[in-house]
């Protein structure tokens, strides 16, 4: 989850004036976004680790002394124990915390009472001085060790636009589909809406001539007022369109048959159409299947990796919703969106990110907002791939956590377990488990070199199986 910082230790000092308000001395301040209520990974952050980030605030300006700032109209605070019979967080959560709703990002925030406290100060529009001048007078505190200890993280929440200049006119964008299903997107039709995501649209669609099924990921101009932010988008949708036209000659990946950024509606790519489920799906929702399938879907899900690897391509952010699965067990991976190629050029830009449960220990930082850290490489795939196929056996992640500290802890620093049975109750062989234990290596050198090495080990252990060869 994206997370506010923590003011550091003995900045505040709590007063009784306050009614313990201020409990956690800006302590363990906590802000993490959610989706549709799931609360997932809290984070706890101090102020020093947001040093990096201090001049990429758009909204921060240097005359901020004179700058009144405001709450952004989209920002509400609401008290999940006035109502916990329609919370969705643990018990121990709901004392003492608030959720932020940002409703024009369609996220929620787990706060303390010290980060309520502090924005709450932007109710009515304060300039920063304002603002730490009050901190000092609540806290009998000297404003000078305030602002110097306050100001990254009025900073940040300037970058969140969380707090907005009092004059910024905030964007209004549309969080509709651009299409509805029977309506024509140049030679196509749309026939179903598959997804509909913050900017983008997913529909499956039937050439008007052609009768033939692809999907259109439009990013959709109306979903996004910033042209700024629509660039951005731009640049990573005609990236992954770029890694795709070189996956050509991959049959295990689906395939990209055009691009187009001219249209008024947006730019799209048109993709192959996937019959089938996200590999978590198929696992869970899928009848009869076998230990047999285990093995061959394993092996195709390599050697699909193992071709891209050897493209020279890193994909980055492997997890088991970018591996699709057919009815007849065929495997086709997707989302090509984080890839990067190995001999990327030093100033080009490098996307970070990914499904948190799937990041390797060596790309996590435990307590930063920057929660990763170092590009992807041929390592940090194998390792995703080991998270993979230990899913396929076990059906479920190795590690756990409700709050990104004891997520990330558990992905640095604990030991995997090995059941000796599968989720289908089948016996996991032994050399299946050392395959994934040596993926799962904290130490990246440790590792396969590249999914090639992983998939020629696996095919030793599969052809020696009862269960795959009958």
């Amino acid at each position: 989850m994206v997370v506010l910082p923590a003011l550091p230790e003995n900045v505040l000092q709590p007063v009784q004036l306050l009614k313990n308000v201020i409990r956690s001395q800006f302590n363990n301040v906590k802000l993490v976004f959610t989706r549709s209520l799931f609360f997932k990974y809290l984070t706890y952050l101090r102020v020093e680790h947001f040093a990096p980030l201090l001049n990429y605030s758009s909204l921060y300006k240097n005359n901020s002394i004179m700058v009144k700032y405001r709450l952004a109209n989209s920002i509400s605070i609401i008290n999940p124990a006035d109502s916990p019979e329609d919370s969705d967080l643990p018990v121990e959560y709901q004392h003492g915390n608030y959720i932020l709703m940002d409703d024009a990002r369609e996220k929620e925030f787990l706060i303390n009472e010290t980060v309520k406290y502090f924005i709450d100060k932007f109710n009515s529009p304060k300039t920063q001085a304002e603002v730490l001048q009050e901190v000092a007078l609540d806290v009998q505190s000297d404003v000078k060790q305030i602002e110097k200890k306050c100001t990254a993280f009025f900073k940040f929440l300037c970058k969140r636009k969380i707090v907005v200049p009092e004059d910024w006119e905030e964007p209004i964008a549309s969080s509709e589909p651009y299409f509805k299903i029977g309506d024509a997107m140049g030679d196509w039709q749309i026939s179903e809406i598959i997804a509909d995501k913050k900017y983008m649209d997913i529909y499956l669609a039937l050439h008007k001539t052609k009768l033939i099924q692809c999907v259109i990921k439009l990013l959709n101009v109306r979903k996004i007022a910033d042209e700024g932010r629509y660039s951005d988008e731009l640049l990573d949708l005609k990236h992954e369109y770029s890694m795709l036209q070189r996956c050509q000659h991959i049959p295990f990946i689906g395939q990209a048959y055009a691009f187009s950024e001219s249209d008024p509606e947006g730019a799209y790519i048109v993709l192959e159409y996937i019959k089938g489920k996200p590999l978590s799906k198929f696992l869970k929702q899928t009848e009869n299947i076998t230990e047999s399938d285990c093995y061959s879907i394993s092996k195709d899900i390599l050697q699909g990796f193992a071709l891209l690897h050897e493209t020279n391509l890193i994909h980055g952010d492997i997890h088991p919703s970018n591996i699709m699965v057919d009815e007849d067990r065929n495997v086709k991976i997707i989302d090509l969106g984080l890839s990067i190629e190995v001999n990327i050029e030093q100033d080009e830009l490098v996307k970070f990110g990914g499904v948190i449960y799937y990041m390797p220990p060596e790309r996590i930082n435990i307590s930063s907002v920057t929660k990763f850290s170092r590009e992807p490489d041929f390592y940090s795939d194998v390792y995703q791939l080991g998270l993979i196929l230990y899913y396929i056996f076990y059906r479920k992640e190795p590690f756990d956590g409700f709050i990104w500290e004891e997520l990330s802890t558990n992905i640095k620093k604990s030991t995997v377990e090995y059941p000796t049975l599968s989720f289908l109750n089948f016996p996991v062989p032994a050399k299946i488990i050392q395959i994934i234990a040596k993926c799962l290596q904290k130490k990246p050198i440790k590792r396969y070199a590249n999914a090639a090495a992983l998939l020629n080990d696996f095919k030793k252990v599969v052809f020696e199986t009862p269960a795959f060869t009958s």
